[in-house]
């Protein structure tokens, strides 16, 4: 079991030294970084080496959660992604732990709301990849972004992140997202098109039949 501190620097901060001594006092065994210079794009390249570093049963440690993404559903969809992997999550400031034992109960409120947003996509998305990946159908330039950021991408976009805020949040460039982002709904869209058409309904006709009526003619009322 390892904890890993990650620090994020922002803009209008003057340097890390505060954020690395809390974090080595609370127990990180090693220390990743990101320094963004600018306001408008807030880069976390080496939250991404951090996130490799991390297996089941270890701990991400931050001083604050905002260090982990620039908009609340970044926050939120790296929380559940980590939970699903069985790594927790430690935030000195806002006093979470998912370690603890009321982790389990927050990574669950958290999930719910992740699903909620992404289970009419995700899944198609997910298949359609995998189907033209076995069919040798990946196609375009090669991945700039890891299996990790490929995931975080799709998570993101179905919870109505725009490009742009995905790829502030994972320090990368607007195209790559949009690759990969094209990539899944084209794989998609042959996995729906691979699906066998459902068999056309039989229409079933009835024949109603009505009781003749015979009127006697003597019975018949008399017209002018």
């Amino acid at each position: 079991m390892t904890t890993v501190g990650y620090v994020w620097v922002g803009p209008l901060e003057h340097n890390a030294d505060y954020q690395r001594a809390l974090l080595r006092e609370r127990g990180a065994e090693r220390l990743f970084e990101d320094v963004s210079a600018h306001t408008s794009t807030q880069m976390r390249e080496h939250l991404t080496d951090a996130l490799d570093e991390l297996h089941a049963g270890d701990t991400l440690l931050v001083w604050r959660l905002d260090r982990l993404g620039a908009t609340t559903s970044a926050v939120v969809s790296l929380l559940d992604l980590l939970g699903r992997r069985q790594v927790g999550v430690v935030s000195v400031a806002d006093k979470l732990d998912t370690t603890g034992p009321d982790g389990a109960a927050l990574l669950r409120f958290v999930a719910a709301f992740t699903d909620l947003d992404r289970r009419l996509h995700r899944e198609r998305t997910i298949v359609g990849v995998y189907a033209a990946r076995s069919r040798g159908r990946v196609g375009g330039r090669p991945r700039a972004l890891s299996s990790t950021n490929v995931e975080r991408v799709l998570m993101l976009r179905d919870q109505g992140a725009t490009v742009r805020e995905i790829a502030e949040a994972l320090g990368t460039s607007r195209a790559t997202v949009y690759r990969v982002i094209q990539d899944a709904d084209r794989g998609a869209a042959e996995a729906q098109d691979d699906d066998p058409a459902p068999a056309p309904a039989q229409r079933r006709t009835r024949t109603l039949r009505l009781p003749s009526i015979e009127h006697d003619a003597g019975s018949l009322p008399a017209t002018d």
